[in-house]
């Protein structure tokens, strides 16, 4: 028969772990508050980066056209420097678009790893709690055990 102050011990721990596992529960809900605030930034990251694609879209255009505006207006064909002038900012707007493109995916991608984490640790908490539940529940069936 086991002395009362080692089934004491033993209760004791039970307790403790029934609130660790208390605790754990609850840093499951934070854990998962965050991976649904991460992903809900990664969707308005995606929407940020496809309004600021069409506004570029609207810059290049506009820009362009006052270039041919201009060439045309000075009575110059559309043709050599001209041209390269044209061709010169269409691609300085498609390489500004492409720009815009990439931020947007690391952006989004980014949030959407730190939702993958967060659910992970939501996960890792959900089961530390019912390994913690279940440790308490055999500690203190034994700590009664061992005092029959």
């Amino acid at each position: 028969m086991a002395s009362y102050q080692t089934a004491l011990t033993d209760v004791g721990g039970a307790v403790t772990d029934l609130f660790g596992a208390r605790a754990a529960r609850a840093s499951v809900g934070s854990y998962s508050e965050a991976a649904t605030i991460a992903e809900q930034s990664a969707a308005f990251a995606r929407q940020a980066t496809a309004i600021k694609g069409m506004q570029l879209n609207r810059q290049v255009y506009q820009a362009l056209g006052k270039e041919q505006a201009q060439v045309g207006g000075a009575g110059f064909a559309a043709s050599g420097t001209a041209l390269d002038l044209l061709r010169s900012s269409s691609e300085q707007g498609a390489l500004t678009k492409a720009i815009n493109e990439e931020q947007g995916t690391i952006t989004s991608n980014s949030y959407e790893e730190q939702a993958i984490q967060f659910r992970g640790m939501a996960d890792a908490a959900k089961n530390s709690a019912s390994g913690q539940e279940l440790g308490s529940i055999i500690m203190g069936v034994g700590a009664v055990a061992a005092l029959i």
